[in-house]
């Protein structure tokens, strides 16, 4: 599932050349917008536009270009071109000031259940019962298409706002092939890099299930003959073997593998009611182990099958701030990627947590600094110095790692010349984060949404001078309101 810079005819060294050299005459500077004409209403560029990102101070995230602390960021026909010190930009570009700025990828949410943005704060208080017993089986389930469609959107623009380009939306919100058709469309409109992973419909008591999960499955290959590539791709999901007897989960897996594409399941948590000890041992064993299954959250699974999962290319999702809240366990992400597995981060249930990837990054790092020092105090009586976990290994996990988590890392992930052009531009002179000392740091532990200045989605402008470029945006989320409303009295 990952295309190669050089797949594209774009090899890095042509690349990296043609950003220093000179390509035309001085390029268009677009001028700041003032209080009278709002970021959203600038006039954005042409598809065929380049951009240029001009004098940031770049994490690449790229162990062969590294750090610029000034650098230039050419893009051309949705493509990062040159990543270079300098780059003369070509005639017609609209430079963007990256002066004051960090420039980075584009983070990925490795999981989010993305409609139930129409629920948001119902979870406030919510226990896994809780959330599952109002969320799940009084509002999910009464979403229409239109629903779908529109929770989706805003709350992609959401994650856009926050400086995520990438998501992977585990929608248990597809119940019907009409759904599925919403929730692309929604993230078509939104304009944001995706994984739709389509979930398998409920059976209704006394149904058969054969002919409701056939429809789903020709549904399913239909869609995949059209969005073979592309910014939004489709997977399968399904609440997997902890939620429900084991021979019927296997069996509903071996007919999604049917289709080729990765399977998401929420595996290994203590809390879950039909938890199956040494699971990921028997899903290798029914050869249901490997390249094509994401497992979420999976805090409880014994060490041997974290390396066992990682020797057969098993993606994990760990989603840190909702799991410590409602009691799946401490995050498996660090256990993971010791392991060797790809993992990815994820915000998990909008009607809980938002604000995009810092805030889970955080949480994740303080949750297991806290538990290293609770380690290293009782074999020695002091914390462990220097710290054994870095802001930069914690946004390597958010970009250019969680991208290998969805199996996109050929795609988007770093500032590599050939890749997509996913792009964010943060604030490093706000009253938030000014000075500037340690870029990663930054980052991670001081920005917020608010410092996230500019996003750019496969070379489109989706935020800009701290705006999303979207002038229906707005009125889309009083509509999202409304229909929140109506939903709540009618679930209440």
């Amino acid at each position: 599932m990952t295309e190669t810079p050089e797949a594209a005819g774009l090899g890095r060294r042509r690349l990296m050349a043609a950003g220093t050299a000179a390509l035309g005459a001085a390029p268009l500077v677009a001028p700041r917008p003032s209080a009278a004409q709002p970021a959203a209403a600038q006039p954005l560029p042409a598809p065929d536009q380049p951009i240029l990102l001009r004098g940031a101070h770049i994490l690449s995230m790229d162990p062969a270009i590294g750090d610029l602390p000034r650098g230039d960021i050419l893009i051309e026909a949705g493509r990062i071109r040159a990543v270079a010190p300098e780059i003369a930009g070509p005639e017609g570009a609209l430079v963007l000031e990256g002066a004051g700025r960090i420039a980075l990828p584009g983070m990925v949410n490795g999981h989010i259940h993305l409609a139930q943005t129409m629920q948001r704060g119902l979870s406030t208080e919510h226990s896994f019962v809780g959330y599952f017993q109002t969320i799940v089986l009084r509002h999910s389930n009464r979403m229409t298409p239109d629903d779908v469609a529109l929770a989706d959107q805003v709350g992609a623009q959401e994650q856009i706002a926050a400086g995520v380009t990438t998501v992977m939306d585990w929608s248990r919100e597809t119940m019907s092939p009409d759904h599925a058709d919403a929730a692309l469309a929604g993230l078509d409109a939104a304009g944001i890099r995706a994984v739709l992973a389509y979930t398998a419909p409920p059976v209704p008591q006394g149904a058969e299930a054969g002919p409701i999960q056939a429809r789903m499955l020709d549904h399913a290959r239909r869609l995949l003959a059209r969005r073979a590539a592309g910014l939004v791709r489709i997977w399968t999901c399904l609440q997997g073997p902890d939620f429900a007897p084991l021979a019927p989960a296997l069996a509903d897996m071996r007919r999604l593998a049917e289709l080729g594409v990765p399977i998401a399941i929420h595996t290994g948590a203590s809390i879950y009611a039909n938890r199956k000890p040494r699971l990921l041992a028997q899903l290798d064993a029914a050869g249901l182990l490997n390249e094509r299954l994401q497992i979420i959250h999976a805090n409880n699974h014994e060490p041997d099958e974290y390396r066992l999962a990682a020797a057969r290319g098993v993606m994990l999702c760990s989603t840190p701030e909702v799991e410590l809240r409602m009691g799946h366990g401490h995050p498996s992400l660090f256990r993971a990627a010791a392991a060797g597995m790809r993992v990815s981060v994820g915000t998990d249930i909008p009607s809980m947590v938002g604000g995009g990837l810092l805030p889970q990054l955080r949480v994740a790092m303080a949750a297991e600094m806290h538990r290293m020092n609770l380690e290293s105090i009782a074999a020695t009586g002091t914390v462990a110095t220097p710290p054994r976990l870095t802001a930069r290994q914690m946004l390597h996990h958010a970009t250019l790692g969680g991208a290998a988590g969805l199996g996109l890392d050929g795609i988007t992930g770093s500032l590599t010349p050939g890749k997509g052009a996913d792009v964010i531009l943060v604030r490093a002179d706000s009253p938030l984060t000014a000075p500037l000392g340690d870029a990663a740091g930054l980052v991670l532990l001081q920005s917020g949404p608010g410092d996230v200045e500019t996003v750019i989605v496969d070379g489109r402008l989706r935020k800009r001078d701290g705006l999303l470029t979207d002038p229906e945006a707005g009125r889309r989320r009083a509509r999202l309101q409304a229909r929140a409303a109506a939903m709540a009295a009618a679930a209440g």
